[in-house]
């Protein structure tokens, strides 16, 4: 066995807590981005009238519930 102070269990034991949660907080992250981005796809926003609406079929356009006009799927990026 080899000595140990406890000045260097103690930075141990924080180093080790610190890790675990930085990789649960990491972890936490990459989940709610991941939620976010299958919420979000449904989302179109009309080019003409500004309307956000959710449209959850799988066709490239959308028609505006507002104005009627043909959108096509973007991406949304909130500022």
């Amino acid at each position: 066995m080899f000595p140990v102070t406890l000045d260097g269990m103690i930075a141990v034991y924080l180093v080790g807590i610190l890790c675990a949660l930085f990789f649960a907080w990491l972890a936490a992250e990459v989940f709610r981005k991941g939620r976010e981005n299958r919420r979000r796809k449904d989302f179109v926003i009309c080019g003409i009238c500004d309307h956000v609406f959710e449209d959850p079929s799988s066709h490239d356009l959308a028609e505006c519930p507002r104005c009627g006009a043909m959108n096509e799927r973007e991406r949304i990026f909130e500022i």
